[in-house]
């Protein structure tokens, strides 16, 4: 087909559904003003940014704010502790919605299927705010419930787990799952709904039982779902938009645990915000940006190279 008979035919089809394209333009609108025009920040990366000034009237620097965060030792504390905890989150929280929703999958309780559904959703809807007030009252030395049965019931002594910074990132990572893994799950049931029950079908005539339908039909199912969604979870190495969020750690810390809870995002707030250092915090942010795309530019090679999957 010519490249005039192809054009024609986008066209015809254009106008054939124009209505669904005017419902689009709202949805067009907003990601343009939203996600493509604060691009344009980018440039207070290399500026001495002064907001009376404006972006194209504030002085330029160069790489100036590039190097002043590297010779800062906090960035290199986040930045480890950011590798650390979503390292964690990645080796621990990624396998195990999809093994939630492999047991799902299994169970032929109707009712009981959609009540376990539902309980382990509804931590996603609950804000961090009151997540962290609820740890905090299931932990501290004092008020805490677990605290207060450790020394009434078992006479041991209290641990201000909250106030020690070897216990953070463990409770961090508990609380990130616990509250993420109902939600983390759903595209994955969806995905084990999309399989051919004639498959099964086939596999029982053949003799193959749960263990081996599993092997041989569920996981190769849902593989490319696994594949992209992995790709993607590499691409928050460097920033807390992944399970741990900003939202839980921001909540969570305290001045006695700051050596292992301070977090790019975090640091790019403090001297973003609270410190007005907004063009030393764009190079950050825009550092990370790149970063994390060239991990999922990576991700989805060796992908590719070993299975054969990919996101694009």
């Amino acid at each position: 087909m010519s490249e005039t008979k192809k054009l024609n035919k986008t066209w015809r089809n254009i106008k054939r559904d124009y209505i669904f394209y005017i419902f689009l333009i709202p949805a067009v609108i907003t990601v343009c003003v939203f996600a493509y025009r604060p691009i344009i920040g980018v440039v207070m990366s290399f500026q001495d940014f002064d907001i009376m000034k404006g972006y194209f009237n504030s002085p330029f620097v160069g790489f100036k704010h590039f190097i002043n965060y590297v010779k800062d030792p906090i960035f290199w504390q986040a930045l480890r502790n950011t590798l650390g905890i979503n390292s964690l989150m990645i080796i621990i929280g990624f396998p195990l919605p999809i093994i939630f929703a492999l047991l799902l999958n299994e169970v032929r309780i109707v009712s009981f299927k959609r009540v376990t559904q539902t309980i382990t959703y509804l931590p996603h809807f609950i804000s961090w705010v009151i997540v962290a007030g609820m740890i905090y009252r299931l932990l501290d030395m004092d008020a805490g419930i677990l605290n207060y049965i450790r020394a009434n019931w078992f006479e041991a002594e209290r641990i201000p787990f909250l106030r020690i910074s070897s216990y953070f990132w463990p409770i961090l990572i508990i609380v990130s799952i616990w509250k993420t893994l109902g939600w983390n799950s759903i595209i994955y049931i969806a995905a084990l709904s999309g399989i051919d029950v004639e498959l099964y079908e086939a596999a029982r005539i053949d003799g193959a039982g749960r263990f081996k339908s599993l092997l041989h039909i569920t996981l190769p199912g849902i593989a490319p779902i696994i594949g992209l969604m992995f790709i993607f979870s590499i691409g928050t190495l460097v920033n807390t938009s992944g399970g741990a969020s900003f939202d839980a750690i921001f909540n969570m810390r305290n001045s006695m645990v700051m050596d292992v809870a301070q977090v790019l995002d975090l640091y790019t707030y403090q001297q973003g915000v609270l410190l007005n250092r907004l063009s030393y915090a764009a190079a950050i942010g825009l550092t990370q940006s790149l970063l994390s795309l060239g991990l999922v530019f990576f991700a989805n090679f060796t992908s590719r190279k070993i299975s054969g999957y990919g996101a694009f």
